[in-house]
């Protein structure tokens, strides 16, 4: 049995979404998203919408956000929780990926996280913002850490959840 990640990998040779007049290609993608979002597989769906981030596959990208968004609006037969997708430290376009976010950088929700080390002394904090993005259910949040050895950096996730009212 395949692995998802070698069964993405496969599907991305096997269809050009480089290219956005590709429509099959992302016809297949939106139908397997789809399916992910129906049988609940979150850490798939994530895997799904990182694999198009680090290879810059933005019109894919953006379908599936778009189909997240679709099911977080369904009234009957709603099924998604909430869940986050790790984008990791770096974003190889973030320009492309926040344009495509159509990203508010009016900070929604600010928080500070504390990390101590073993001595009980702070070791480092992560400063994290909640941003709003174009889609309602979905916001980037990212967590700028700062520590005493200098090992600076930002974490970016994207957060999905299902009840708004509470997010904005």
């Amino acid at each position: 049995m395949k692995t998802t990640m070698k069964k993405l990998e496969e599907f991305f040779l096997d269809n050009d979404l480089q290219d956005p007049e590709d429509i099959d290609s992302l016809l297949v993608l939106a139908d397997l998203a789809r399916q992910m979002i129906c049988e609940k597989r979150y850490s798939d769906i994530s895997e799904l919408i990182l694999y198009t981030v680090e290879n810059d596959y933005y019109e894919a990208f953006s379908w599936i956000m778009a189909i997240l968004q679709e099911e977080f609006e369904k009234k009957e037969g709603f099924s998604l929780e909430d869940f986050y997708c790790d984008i990791g430290r770096s974003i190889t376009d973030y320009t492309e990926f926040i344009d495509r976010l159509q990203v508010d950088f009016n900070v929604l929700e600010n928080d500070v996280e504390t990390v101590f080390d073993e001595n009980g002394e702070v070791q480092s904090f992560f400063n994290i913002f909640k941003y709003k993005t174009i889609y309602n259910n979905i916001f980037l949040v990212s967590s700028e850490s700062f520590d005493t050895k200098d090992n600076d950096f930002i974490l970016y996730k994207l957060l999905f959840l299902r009840n708004i009212e509470e997010n904005r």
